[in-house]
């Protein structure tokens, strides 16, 4: 069983904090979708799929006939579970009633929308299109449309302090969706907000104010009934979203479009960047390896661990060694880390410090 990954580039703009490979060149969307579907039938065989996951870049503002063939493509070469997971990235511009009927009809079953923040102030300096009203708007409609349903939150924007954040997550806990992931803000390198803010011209909220409300929300969404599964994710019971975990238990998938990541037979691959190249060469590698033992113990025990749920104490002993009981002795008494019976797992102050943490054990 795979999942597949699909990549759909095109933005109306591109956002200050965003690295993603995107672009705003629409006069390149008909060249695009042509390769993308080369690329889709050159690699599928049959191969039973339960996961497939429309992302972005803007999925939703993509030219009705392009979903349409991107759909088909994918019927025609990869055998699609009746009970699959289908998700679409979303923007709140351009949510409707009608477009989520025509994206139903394509087969999707949930949609992740950008939301990013209920609050006008914090939304201007990230570059976004939709103000705060349109997000509340384009959230209820998918939610009463009966569309599984997930929205985006980021921790410590410009302009961000405790009352605007919590007034953001009360209205996303008020709107009823099903699943929810909180991401902090990452200065990407390059990213306009990074040039900003390395010029002091833009401000963000003090670290420790950031990781204060990061625990409280964990425990705000707890008692909401959205229950953490991943460090910046949480959801009602039965509307995680399986093709992230399928990412986090190391299971395959292939990736499709510009920048896609693949993961199959312990062999990772990447597509390029390059829009001017995947254009001639859709599907070649830009960039593969092969894990070492080393690497995927590694990989292994930092996946599992941004679980709440973590892994086995015997398996970090196991790929570790002398190294991963001292390291669960230190954790446990400093508090970043728990034992549960049989099993270790980083506490919330412990996901705040997870790469360090983790970066310790090898």
């Amino acid at each position: 069983m795979i999942g597949l990954y699909v990549h759909f580039p095109f933005c109306r703009v591109h956002c200050s904090y965003c690295a993603f490979a995107v672009s705003t060149n629409d006069a390149l969307q008909d060249a695009y979708f042509d390769a993308l579907a080369r690329e889709v039938a050159s690699r599928g065989a049959g191969e039973p799929v339960d996961t497939v996951y429309f992302g972005g870049g803007t999925p939703s503002r993509t030219r009705a006939h392009h979903l349409e063939r991107i759909a088909a493509v994918i019927r025609e070469r990869f055998a699609l579970l009746p009970d699959a997971e289908y998700s679409m990235e979303a923007n709140p511009e351009d949510i409707t009633s009608e477009a989520i009927a025509s994206w139903r009809a394509l087969g999707i079953t949930r949609l992740s929308i950008g939301v990013q923040s209920f609050n006008d102030r914090e939304l201007v300096p990230l570059g976004r299109v939709h103000g705060a009203e349109l997000a509340r708007t384009a959230v209820k409609i998918a939610v009463d449309a009966g569309v599984r349903t997930s929205l985006d939150l980021i921790l410590g924007l410009p302009n961000q302090d405790e009352e605007s954040f919590r007034a953001s997550l009360e209205t996303a806990i008020d709107l009823g969706a099903g699943h929810l992931s909180l991401y902090m803000l990452d200065l990407e390198d390059g990213s306009v907000l990074q040039r900003q803010v390395s010029r002091d011209s833009v401000k963000l909220p003090d670290d420790d104010l950031v990781a204060r409300l990061y625990i409280d929300a964990i425990e705000r969404l707890d008692r909401a009934g959205l229950a953490q599964y991943e460090i910046s994710n949480f959801a009602r019971k039965g509307e995680e979203s399986r093709h992230n975990l399928r990412y986090w238990r190391r299971e395959e998938y292939f990736g499709f479009g510009l920048g896609a990541h693949s993961f199959m037979a312990g062999r990772r691959y990447a597509n390029t960047r390059d829009l001017t190249r995947y254009l001639e060469a859709p599907g070649k590698p830009d960039f593969a390896e092969q894990l070492t033992d080393v690497e995927e113990k590694r990989e292994t025990i930092f996946l599992r661990l941004r679980q709440p749920a973590g892994l086995d104490y015997e398996d970090v002993v196991r790929l570790c060694g002398k190294e991963g009981v001292e390291w669960i002795e230190q954790g446990v008494s400093a508090g970043w880390l728990r034992r549960d019976g049989g099993r270790v797992a980083l506490t919330p102050s412990g996901f705040l410090l997870s790469n360090d943490l983790i970066s310790q054990l090898f």
